[in-house]
């Protein structure tokens, strides 16, 4: 498959494991796309090279967690030519291969081996420690699809221009009207062979090809070739964010109505790596939006469908190469980028950093990552985080969150020091009787902006906060590091400490004990050192606190 032999035979394992592991591989990996079976048998050679270096597999009966454990450990001392270790993400692959055979043997063919004991996640964090993905930046992405949309109109212009003359001077013997008449009515449509061009009765016919700048610039005019469709692929897959090898595989049937949306339609594609469909919605009456240029190239090579091979006769991205008939494959495109990039003076890019740098900018432009979620068709939210996360949307974070605090500090302190925490009007408590206007200032100095709010768990509107005599513990506090307060929390700390000795040790417990602990585990250590030595000097000049009861 694609140039790799595949033969189990091939192996130094042991006669009976082989044929155990031909099978699982057949039957487990057989039915996935033939690009990621050279990869699975690549991981297979790897385990292969381990056997006969370690000696650890002579039978099926050797096949067992500890054979596992040195395996990962064979995996872990692996080094690249340039003495550089294995990459997380190749020893997880490695080992994850042999993992599902021995799994599919255990479950499909019972009593082959033993039960095996894996060892659980070996190389975790793989996805976390492996490199982050490629980002194309925002420039280079909107440069590119200038690029894609310029080629796109000169070969429309060159298509509409042969239209006209075919129309014209289809009778005038040497044109190029007649040139391209002739190919469809005596050729089937395809510019004839080198071999075919050399028989007698075709020397006019090899006269306007050469006239006309030969094989490369006739053919664009009649169906398209490799480097014709690469502008329409890379525009494609700009507007959709899209992988590189699902947009290389879609169908002809990959436009769909949208039935309450007369100007828009939905762009559908398969994503066999998520086993999954993917769509999104684009305006139909835009001309280099997905929907124009997949119609654009359906009616263009719609003449080569029957030439193709069954099995990519309903792809969209067919064209005429120099062994016949074929469809687009992300491994022929990036063999077309460098000539496109030198043509229109782009930096070199990689294709699969076009989705990640798309859905960056996208995020960057909306800041809603539910929105990105969306748009990538992603099934969990952190898959999503994991394409965005650059160095450039972290300061962007940063700059937004210094903004809201900034905005928040402000709404605090705007009443200035004398009212920190708003103004609270007079409340009838449940007895009936009323509380005073005014700054309501709890046991331990805290100012709430209304006990009546009912905010505390357990509390309800209208009736005094159950907590008021410990509003630091409150989930609405807001505890600001300025010294004074930190002063007071640390009062707070040793009162409540104090009182331990002196009240009954049930009522301390029910009452003060929670409110310590919440001090001493969850606030004071959320301030550095040099906060809290800065604010011990001023609890001597603090009121002292009420005796606690």
């Amino acid at each position: 498959m694609r140039r790799t032999v595949v033969d189990f035979g091939s192996l130094g394992l042991p006669a009976d494991v082989r044929p155990a592991l031909a099978k699982a591989f057949w039957c487990h990996f057989g039915a996935m796309a033939e690009r990621c079976i050279p990869v699975r048998w690549h991981y297979v050679k790897v385990f292969d090279r381990f056997a006969r270096e370690s000696g650890a597999i002579t039978s099926l009966a050797d096949v067992h967690g500890g054979m596992l454990l040195r395996y990962v450990e064979w995996l872990n001392a692996q080094c690249r030519p340039d003495g550089q270790p294995w990459t997380k993400s190749s020893r997880a692959s490695a080992y994850t291969i042999l993992r599902k055979l021995l799994q599919w043997i255990e479950r499909c063919r019972p009593g082959v081996i033993a039960s095996v004991e894996y060892p659980f996640n070996p190389f975790p964090w793989r996805n976390r420690d492996g490199r982050s993905r490629s980002k194309m930046p925002a420039g280079e992405l909107r440069a590119l699809l200038r690029a894609c949309e310029a080629d796109i109109a000169r070969i429309r212009a060159g298509r509409e221009a042969a239209a006209v003359q075919r129309v014209a001077d289809a009778d005038k013997p040497g044109t190029l009207g007649w040139l391209l008449e002739h190919i469809d009515r005596r050729c089937g449509g395809i510019v004839p062979t080198a071999r075919e061009l050399s028989r007698a009765g075709q020397h006019p016919v090899n006269r306007a090809l050469h006239k006309f700048g030969g094989v490369r610039q006739v053919e664009p005019c009649l169906y398209p070739r490799g480097e014709s469709l690469l502008p329409y692929y890379l525009a494609i897959m700009i507007h959709a964010a899209g992988n590189p090898d699902p947009i290389a595989e879609l169908g002809r049937d990959c436009l769909q109505s949208l039935p309450l949306l007369d100007d828009r339609q939905a762009l559908v594609w398969f994503k066999a790596r998520a086993n999954s469909m993917q769509r999104r919605t684009f305006s139909s009456a835009d001309r280099f939006e997905p929907p124009a240029l997949v119609k654009e190239i359906l009616a263009w090579n719609e003449q080569l469908r029957p030439l193709a091979p069954a099995n990519v006769r309903n792809r969209l991205f067919l064209y005429k190469a120099l062994r016949g008939v074929t469809a687009l494959t992300s491994s022929a495109v990036k063999q077309m980028v460098k000539p496109f990039c030198e043509r229109h003076g782009l930096p070199r890019f990689s294709l699969v950093s076009i989705r990640p740098g798309v859905l960056t900018s996208f995020y960057r432009a909306s800041g809603d990552l539910r929105r990105v979620k969306a748009v990538a068709n992603h099934a969990h939210l952190s898959t999503t985080v994991r394409y965005v996360q650059t160095p450039e949307v972290e300061a962007q974070h940063r700059t937004r969150i210094a903004a809201l605090q900034q905005a928040f500090i402000g709404h605090i302190e705007q009443a200035g020091p004398g009212n920190a925490c708003g103004r609270s009007t007079s409340k009838p408590t449940g007895n009936g009787s009323a509380v005073p206007a005014g700054e309501l200032v709890s046991m331990f100095g805290f100012g709430c902006k209304d006990p009546f709010a009912g905010a505390f768990a357990g509390t309800r509107p209208g009736e005094l906060c159950t907590n008021f005599m410990g509003c630091f513990t409150c989930p609405n506090a807001i505890i600001t590091p300025d010294p004074s307060t930190l002063a007071r929390l640390l009062q707070a700390r040793d009162h409540i400490r104090a009182a331990a000795a002196v009240l009954p040790p049930a009522r301390w417990q029910a009452f003060y004990a929670p409110q310590l602990c919440i001090l001493e585990e969850d606030i004071l250590p959320r301030f550095s050192s040099h906060e809290l030595a800065a604010a011990r000097p001023l609890m001597a000049q603090l009121p002292p606190l009420p005796d606690l009861r």
